[in-house]
């Protein structure tokens, strides 16, 4: 072999990533007589990369760590995962508990656990890491970069472990990329191994230890994605079963096509071949899946949601009027003069833009337990929002809405026979208040069954000094709904179609519409104050907590819309700018004030 035929070798065996390249060796017929060095003819066969990196599928493949896989007592340990590998769905690492959920507490399969993993989520969303020295320098700077991207978009922290942080992640190299999925408790690996240290790879990992699942494997999944199961490896055919959505919760979030969390087309695949189509919504868009980069805008508003996010952002930002007081999102007034019946008092509340009380979640119940225990000693009985109807107790939302359902209750006996209403009643010996039955009341029964009251309207951001009354004008950054669903991006059609950007160039954009979430109320669906469409499939849109103060103009929407297009006129000269104008001002006619 020549030196140049030696240097080749070399240069093919060390350029093996991620498609190790072959080569042969066919001594050959002709033997240069002189030298009497014998040649050889290299004959290399290159497999082709389909993707700019690896995917957690193809790196995990026949794979199993040492610290998932090892010898106790002479026995085989590993992880219960599909296709006798070490892993379920291809990159998540079952500890017990999740194991017992998703396959039972025996190794024969059964009906999935009902137990959703709400006790999973880190506490107060606050995530402690450990890197362990076995880390690579390009993993650490992989991880590093992920957990910026990740608390850029949401409220969770991530803080170094210290001695009184029993619960952590600790950041390893060994083989592969893996992860549990949510906090287990105590100490738990999520490995970042050769071929795995892209900040996206770091992104999707730590998204499982969030408390992610991957988005395919959704129980809607098939009216999105096609399974094209001849092309899943058998081994993998597993892989692809849907997870029972008592487990993995979609929160009522639309199918998210560019989930971080999303298989790519290709995974498990036996042939090269797709083993996953895009079909439904996602194919007439022209939606791609299994993007490593970083999270979608839907994986960010379902982690704001799991983590509470824009409720924080609420409770920080939200305020009460005078004389109400403050708890969470919900502002309380504590009326004991006049002692009311139930139907004065709930007309009583309606006048001031609230509800009689609906106690929702037991940190309520307990607030307003403690607060009427502190402060007012003599009085017994409050009333609440509940009442009877069907032979149950629904929280009143008033003439002309449905009431709602009671989720929450405290009754210790199931709900009270023969009462109409609910209220809060004083127990004689502690002195703590319960929910006790108690009769509606009628003009003929005064002054009896008349008691103080408690109303409840939910806390509000400062008006702002806005230019126009319905808000056109904002261009503030609040990115979530008034109810805390964060919104769609206004260039995306997905989850729900429009048009609003039909006619919008750079240098014509009055509306501040753009390539982000933030609430505005843009003049082809002009409404009563600034909103968004949502990432949840079935709320198509929703108003955000946007108001403006008094003296702003109100002026009719027809003056006002021909004012600001006359404005755009006189500032610019372009043909398209003006044939925009003319098509701004001819939409007014169809603008419509729509309600949720």
């Amino acid at each position: 072999m020549t030196v140049w035929e030696t240097a080749l070798l070399i240069f093919i065996l060390s350029c093996g990533l991620p498609y190790p390249s072959k080569a042969r060796y066919i001594p050959s017929a002709n033997v240069n007589v002189k030298s009497q060095i014998p040649t050889v003819k290299i004959i290399v066969t290159v497999m082709r990369k389909r993707a700019k990196s690896w995917d957690f599928w193809q790196v995990n493949s026949h794979i199993c760590p040492p610290s998932l896989c090892y010898k106790r007592e002479n026995k085989q340990v590993k992880p219960r995962g599909t296709g006798d590998s070490a892993f379920y769905n291809g990159d998540i690492v079952l500890d017990k508990a999740a194991a017992d959920m998703m396959y039972g507490p025996t190794s024969r399969r059964r009906k999935r656990a009902t137990t959703r993993m709400k006790d999973r989520l880190w506490k107060n969303g606050i995530v402690y890491y450990k890197f362990d020295p076995s880390l690579s320098r390009l993993a650490r700077k992989a991880v590093k970069r992920a957990m910026e991207h990740i608390s850029n978009k949401t409220c969770i922290v991530f803080k170094k472990k210290r001695k009184k942080n029993p619960d952590y992640i600790r950041f390893i190299s060994e083989p592969g990329c893996w992860s549990n999925v949510g906090r287990v408790g105590g100490l738990q690996n999520l490995s970042l191994g050769n071929g795995c240290e892209r900040e996206g790879t770091a992104v999707h990992e730590i998204g499982h230890a969030l408390g992610f699942w991957h988005e395919q494997a959704r129980y809607d999944r098939n009216k999105y994605v096609e399974v094209t199961l001849e092309n899943v490896s058998p081994r993998y055919v597993d892989d692809f079963a849907i997870i029972n959505k008592t487990i993995a919760d979609t929160r009522g979030y639309a199918y998210d096509y560019s989930s971080i969390m999303h298989y790519s087309e290709r995974t498990f695949t036996n042939n090269g071949l797709k083993t996953i189509k895009v079909i439904g919504v996602g194919k007439e868009l022209a939606l791609k899946i299994g993007q490593r980069d970083g999270l979608s805008n839907i994986d960010i508003a379902q982690l704001r949601d799991m983590y509470f996010c824009n409720r924080k952002e609420d409770n920080q930002a939200t305020i009460c009027p005078k004389d109400w007081i403050k708890f969470k999102q919900s502002c309380y007034q504590f009326v004991r003069n006049p002692k009311l019946q139930y139907a004065a008092a709930e007309k009583y509340c309606n006048q001031t833009f609230s509800k009689l009380v609906h106690i929702d979640n037991a940190n309520e119940n307990r607030f307003l337990n403690k607060y009427l225990k502190s402060n007012f000693n003599t009085s017994k009985t409050w009333r609440t929002g509940a009442r009877r109807e069907n032979e149950t107790f629904v929280w009143d939302n008033g003439e002309n809405r449905k009431p709602k359902p009671m989720r929450f209750t405290a009754w210790t006996d199931g709900p009270p026979d023969g009462y109409s209403t609910m209220v809060l009643g004083r127990d004689k010996i502690s002195s703590d208040f319960s929910w006790q039955g108690e009769w509606t009341g009628s003009v003929s029964q005064l002054p009896n069954h008349t008691f103080p009251f408690i109303c409840e309207r939910k806390a509000r951001r400062k008006c702002l000094p806005l230019e126009f009354k319905d808000g056109r004008d904002y261009r503030g950054t609040l990115a979530h709904t008034a109810s805390g669903i964060t919104c769609q991006t206004w260039t995306s059609k997905y989850p729900h179609r429009h048009n609003l950007l039909a006619s919008i160039t750079s240098e014509v954009n009055p509306d501040g519409l753009g390539d982000h979430n933030f609430c505005r109320n843009p003049f082809r669906d002009r409404k009563k104050r600034p909103w968004c469409f949502t990432t949840k499939r079935k709320v198509e849109w929703e108003y955000c907590d946007v108001t403006a103060c008094k003296g702003s103009l109100n002026t009719t929407l027809d003056e006002k819309e021909k004012e600001e297009a006359q404005k755009l006129i006189s500032n610019t000269n372009q043909t398209q700018t003006v044939e925009y104008i003319e098509e701004y001002s001819n939409s007014i006619s169809e603008i419509v004030n729509r309600e949720p």
